[in-house]
């Protein structure tokens, strides 16, 4: 082999080595150092957001704190659920304090519609890497209810400001009448939007109807129907007569009502120690005993220590319940009813303007002859 040959081949030979040097040592090494220059980079531009946010802790955890009660004061909007139990029961107290009947209605499954928190969670992944959001998100959720309706015309203005204050957000998409001036009769169909944000710590509320649960005998009316004692006298009416004539009044509202108290019980509304109350705000139990002696029919009603007993000097016992809607999530205001009637003489209940999604009245035990209207 000559000997430029063999120049030749030592060049290729070191041109090979440097070659083999770039492609294996130092562009890779030249990679790894652009990468860590770009972390740098995204590093420092993290460092100096958290430092101003640092700076800025104070007025951040104060907005933070702020945030988080302005939404609290949205939720109390919307229930936590769409519970058909609540809904019937919405509908009721539309009958009861307005004249206005739902002759027939839909009741179609809660559809979703939004989901509260999303974005703020991507914020936070893309900061830290992983989810800082662990908990189930807030999701809006409504119904639509169509009704067929009957009432008076006033019953339908009635009706519509009824929706309007209820405890809860809802609206009315659409309303059609059809009114006949001669009997003051108004028939038609109305849809009824109502929304609920279900979430974490968001509880859906009790429905207790106010109703007891019935007899095992559908044929004889036992302790726990509302007919208990055989056919009211009160019938005819509802019970009606019972707010202008009776033995017992209940008062029963939010605890930080204009009243004293926000439960009084009185047979006697112009005699103060005739007064058992309460004023915590918590549900109490009230004890009605009805009973018999030497001939005579007395009554005793109770609250914890405080309790006042009077004769009964009529054929029945007839008692007023003045409830009122629950001011907000915060009024627990109520009573659970524990009535033992011993005597033939029956004790009728009349229960007005109860609220209809947490209702403060309860009959939770009776005894004898009783009847809750």
């Amino acid at each position: 082999m000559s000997d430029t040959s063999k120049k030749a081949l030592i060049v290729l030979l070191g041109l090979a080595i440097l070659f083999l040097v770039y492609m294996y040592v130092f562009q890779p090494a030249q990679t790894d150092i652009d990468s860590l220059n770009t972390e740098i980079t995204n590093l420092k531009t993290r460092l100096a957001d958290l430092t101003a946010k640092e700076q800025q802790k104070e007025q951040l955890e104060a907005e933070i704190v702020q945030f988080n009660q302005e939404f609290e004061e949205v939720l109390k909007d919307y229930p936590a659920d769409l519970e058909q139990e609540n809904t019937l029961m919405f509908l009721k107290g539309v009958e009861e304090n307005n004249e206005f009947v739902n002759n027939t209605f839909s009741m179609p499954q809660p559809a979703t519609f939004y989901t509260l928190g999303g974005s703020n969670a991507n914020q936070s992944d893309a900061l830290t890497g992983e989810s800082a959001n662990k908990e189930e998100p807030y999701v809006c959720i409504s119904a639509a209810y169509g009704i067929a309706y009957s009432g008076t015309y006033e019953g339908l203005k009635s009706v519509l400001k009824y929706v309007e204050d209820y405890r809860y957000r809802m609206n009315i998409s659409s309303f059609n009448i059809s009114y006949d001036p001669e009997t003051d009769t108004a028939t038609g169909a109305v849809s009824l939007n109502a929304y609920a944000i279900t979430g974490p710590g968001r509880e859906p509320a009790k429905v207790d109807p106010g109703l007891p649960a019935g007899s095992t005998n559908l044929f004889i009316a036992g302790d726990g129907s509302s007919r208990s004692g055989g056919t009211g006298k009160y019938d005819a009416d509802n019970g009606a007569s019972i707010v202008v004539s009776n033995n017992l009044v209940i008062l029963l509202n939010s605890a930080n009502s204009d009243l004293a108290s926000g439960i009084i019980v009185a047979s006697n509304a112009n005699r103060d120690e005739t007064f058992v109350t309460s004023n915590e705000n918590a549900r109490v139990n009230l004890d009605i005993n009805v009973y018999s002696e030497d001939g005579k029919n007395f009554v005793q009603y109770s609250i914890g220590d405080s309790s006042y007993t009077t004769e009964v000097l009529t054929e029945d016992v007839a008692v007023y319940v003045k409830s009122s809607a629950r001011v907000d999530g915060d009024d627990a205001n109520g009573v659970d009813v524990n009535i033992k009637n011993t005597t033939t003489v029956p004790v009728y209940f009349k229960v007005i303007d109860d609220d209809t999604a947490s209702p403060r009245f309860k009959v939770v035990s009776r005894e004898g002859s009783v009847r809750v209207y």
